[in-house]
């Protein structure tokens, strides 16, 4: 939980009864084109429910859910792969506060040890791509599916 200006956000994990406000976001076109892999949120939730290594959170503003972010361990990296701000609140500052916040927390939210996060974004994502840049993580490269892999040191 972090306070900024008078505006309190929160970060909590996904319950099953969350689902209609995630499914309702994956509808608009701004939040599917980037989230390609979801096409059902109730079936995502199932499968993130039930790895263990997997963990969703939902960060609320004023008793509002505002956003998701997921990360799942492999091999002992946190892959971030799921990162979303509800499509009203776009272009708002939500995204940076809300992976800023799980960053500074993120040995309080996931109790696994890992030395970094990586996640990828689509090269035309300038938004998504301004974002993780503003929070510390640093290109890598290109990999083989064009997707722009970046990276966040633990410390």
């Amino acid at each position: 939980m972090r306070d900024w200006g008078n505006k309190m956000y929160i970060l909590s994990e996904v319950k099953k009864d969350d689902g209609e406000i995630f499914a309702s976001w994956l509808e608009q076109e701004s939040i599917n084109k980037w989230l390609g892999g979801i096409e059902n949120w109730y079936e995502y939730f199932e499968y993130v429910d039930s790895n263990p290594e997997y963990f969703l959170f939902k960060a609320s503003l004023d008793d509002k859910i505002i956003g998701a972010i997921a990360v799942e361990i492999i091999d002992g990296i946190g892959c971030l792969g799921t990162f979303m701000v509800n499509p009203d609140e776009h272009n708002k500052g939500h995204g940076k506060k809300i992976l800023n916040l799980f960053l500074q927390d993120i040995n309080k939210f996931i109790k696994k040890n890992f030395k970094y996060i990586e996640t990828w974004i689509e090269p035309n994502n300038i938004a998504s791509k301004r974002c993780f840049e503003s929070c510390g993580f640093k290109f890598v490269e290109i990999d083989d599916e064009n997707m722009m892999n970046y990276i966040y040191n633990i410390d």
